[in-house]
């Protein structure tokens, strides 16, 4: 099983992943507390911890306009996430993709999705949670929000000072779109970015057929490329799909380009069935 390396490395420059930390609580509260771990990975590292009220699309978007239009971070190329209801857009629905993906494709950066049920291929951000729990979240006993938002400013700080090298922020232009436009953005037109790459490991299923999942699709593959990965790619605009595989040092093409409907989730009208 060759996890895609390769592909990561050669996909753009900026690369950042992100992840959900939580639920958490409060002795004697109820109330649950989340956070969102943002990692650039390369080609400079930086780590930030943001509280969040809960693991949804709208709190996520909240945290980039921070993260890019006051902290002035640059744009990645690449963002690299798990395959949560919050990130995708939609666990049940099939060839929907949700305004997290809309909005980065409509700034031109790249999403790429993780083999589902495997936290490892995005070991990076997975570490520094790891970090996050030991350094700060088990080392305090908080008594209040208010506390811990103080003590996560000092926890960002002295994590960046602890990653802080010589190599300096990429430039970047701020990104066209700004995350509290979504909603306004037409439907996968205009795309700056059109491409959705989701990264897949073929599985028996309880049929006997080989396959993956591809929002909420699935396509059947040979017995031979049982427990292998494969590279998803999605257009948007056009509405095809195809798969490829990292063999060595090349990418082969093993399912040929195919239509494949895809739609986002308009936001409460009624959708097309595919």
């Amino acid at each position: 099983m060759l996890y895609p390396i390769g592909f990561l490395v050669t996909v753009g420059e900026i690369l950042m992943q992100l992840d959900f930390i939580g639920p958490r609580y409060i002795d004697g509260c109820s109330t649950p507390i989340h956070f969102l771990s943002l990692r650039y990975i390369r080609p400079f590292k930086w780590q930030l911890f943001f509280r969040v009220t809960a693991q949804t699309t709208s709190e996520i978007l909240r945290i980039l306009s921070i993260v890019f239009f006051e902290l002035l971070l640059p744009l990645p190329d690449v963002v690299q996430q798990d395959n949560g209801s919050s990130f995708k857009g939609s666990l049940n629905q099939p060839g929907v993709v949700g305004r997290y993906i809309k909005w980065w494709c409509h700034n031109g950066v790249i999403v790429v999705f993780n083999a589902p049920r495997s936290p490892w291929n995005t070991g990076a951000v997975e570490g520094a949670n790891g970090i996050f729990d030991r350094k700060f979240w088990q080392r305090f006993r908080f008594t209040s929000i208010q506390e811990i938002d103080e003590k996560l400013h000092e926890f960002n700080a002295a994590y960046g000072a602890y990653l802080k090298t010589d190599i300096p922020f990429p430039k970047r232009a701020m990104p066209a779109k700004k995350p509290s436009t979504v909603k306004t953005l037409r439907d996968l037109v205009g795309l700056q970015q059109p491409f959705l790459f989701l990264l897949r490991v073929v599985h028996e299923d309880r049929f006997g057929k080989y396959t993956i999942e591809v929002l909420n699709r699935y396509i059947t593959f040979s017995p031979a490329l049982s427990g292998q990965f494969v590279i998803v790619q999605i257009h948007l605009v056009d509405q095809w799909m195809c798969v490829w595989q990292e063999r060595g040092n090349h990418t082969a093409l093993i399912l040929s380009r195919r239509k494949f409907s895809v739609s986002s989730n308009n936001y409460g009208r009624r959708r097309k069935r595919v």
